[in-house]
């Protein structure tokens, strides 16, 4: 099976089993859930909630660098959590 076709057949089987329903996706910016978010985007658009968290400990440029690229290239309904305030008040 070539790449495109697995794409195309994955995509189908997501939009089968998530019908009308919301996804909600915890994106770390790191590839494994970046694929994931990638193919969930392709396959349904925006039933699909992305939730980063930034939590000050990414490296220099990585929490804009999501945000670019899923917000603002990809069009993600993407929500932006900045608690990196949070996590080193508690450390």
């Amino acid at each position: 099976m070539e790449y495109e076709e697995l794409v195309a057949d994955q995509v189908e089987r997501i939009r089968s089993q998530v019908g009308d329903k919301k996804v909600l996706l915890a994106l770390s910016g790191g590839v494994d859930s970046s694929v994931v978010a990638a193919m969930l985007i392709k396959a349904i658009g925006k039933q699909l909630v992305c939730v980063y968290v930034n939590h000050g400990l990414m490296r220099k440029g990585e929490s804009e660098s999501v945000v670019e690229v899923f917000k603002n290239q990809m069009d993600a309904n993407l929500v932006y959590v900045d608690a990196s305030e949070r996590f080193f008040e508690k450390a």
